[in-house]
């Protein structure tokens, strides 16, 4: 499911490959703002629990890393990625950890310091773990539990976790998934839009600047994290998981739903700030941040409710992003409160 396009002569390609993404493994503890396949960690088994907690109950970002296997195998299906990991010698498994193959972390903190970590070096750990910009900010929660293992022993903790994920939760749903996956690459093939147009629609709203050592941008649709953007490279390739659109449902009901996100939105005043701010123009999250008395990482969730709800945009790549007012956002919030409220 690609289209390739040739941009100012260099060969681009866009994917929208649904299976990459499915096996990611995915428990949530908070309260859903929405139906959701995913489970609560007390409805796990306590096998897969205790496997859980000993990889990290907040070590997401660490899953992302591995969307590279599935790249390079083709966009296995789970079973198959998960059978791919297993397969994998320990120290590669751990070098795609560690983020050897992200050109944004080798040119952070040094392709050496990274093949240092992967073999398990104690001293290229403690540089990993005290970096605040390595592995987004979530380095610690990440790969605190994992770093002081040997290469075998991390190996055997991911790929446990991988398989009781797979074989306890995801396999009994994976055609239905997969299907509203597939789904929605359709539609988002269907559309004549242009690269770029193509990513920002996709996304709702996320301006992608192309860079230079990046010559690939794959977009992996999911329903794993919705409403979130998840973002890495692997290699040359650029993914982009972006959270599918829902199944198409009665237009009053989608006019309600699409009404309570913009409630979401509007309902706490700190977003209130964060809008009045881009009111002025657009701004980095650490002005947000700074602007609103807040912490990044909370500002950082204030977004994801605005993006959701239509109203902020963002551009950028890993050199830094930028937030803004999207210009359509008040003409289609108008629209919804006036669908809402439409005499029946």
């Amino acid at each position: 499911m690609s289209v390739r396009i040739a941009t100012d002569g260099s060969a681009t390609t866009v994917t929208a490959s649904p299976r990459t993404l499915t096996v990611c493994v995915v428990i949530t503890t908070e309260e859903r703002a929405e139906p959701s396949w995913v489970p609560q960690l007390e409805d796990c088994s306590p096998a897969l629990r205790r496997a859980l907690e000993r990889v990290g109950l907040q070590a997401g970002e660490l899953w992302l890393h591995l969307l590279g296997i599935g790249l390079e195998r083709g966009a296995p299906t789970a079973a198959e990625l998960v059978d791919a990991v297993a397969e994998l010698a320990p120290a590669e498994l751990r070098r795609h950890l560690v983020g050897v193959h992200v050109p944004a972390w080798r040119a952070l903190v040094g392709a050496d310091t990274l093949e240092a970590a992967a073999r398990g070096d104690r001293n290229a750990d403690a540089v990993l773990l005290a970096d605040e910009c390595y592995y987004g900010g979530r380095a610690r929660d990440s790969l605190s539990l994992l770093l002081p293992l040997s290469v075998a022993q991390t190996k055997k903790r991911v790929a446990d976790v991988l398989r009781r994920f797979h074989n306890e939760v995801f396999a009994a749903r994976e055609d239905e998934l997969v299907a509203q996956l597939e789904r929605d690459v359709d539609a988002k093939r269907a559309r004549s839009l242009s690269p770029d147009a193509l990513i920002t629609a996709a996304t709702r709203g996320y301006v992608y600047e192309p860079e230079p050592e990046l010559g690939r941008v794959v977009l992996v649709p999911h329903l794993a994290a919705r409403p979130w953007i998840l973002l890495c490279q692997h290699r040359t390739t650029r993914l982009i998981c972006y959270a599918a659109e829902p199944e198409s449902a009665p237009h009053a009901q989608e006019v309600r739903a699409r009404a309570l996100k913009l409630g979401r939105a509007l309902g706490d005043e700190k977003r209130v700030l964060v809008l009045a701010r881009l009111a002025a123009g657009e701004a980095g999250l650490a002005e947000l941040a700074e602007s609103a008395g807040l912490a990044k990482s909370t500002v950082h969730h204030h977004l994801v409710l605005l993006r959701d709800a239509g109203l902020v945009g963002m551009r950028g790549n890993d050199q830094g992003y930028r937030y803004f007012l999207r210009a359509e956002g008040a003409t289609e919030s108008s629209g919804v409160l006036g669908d809402l409220l439409a005499p029946r």
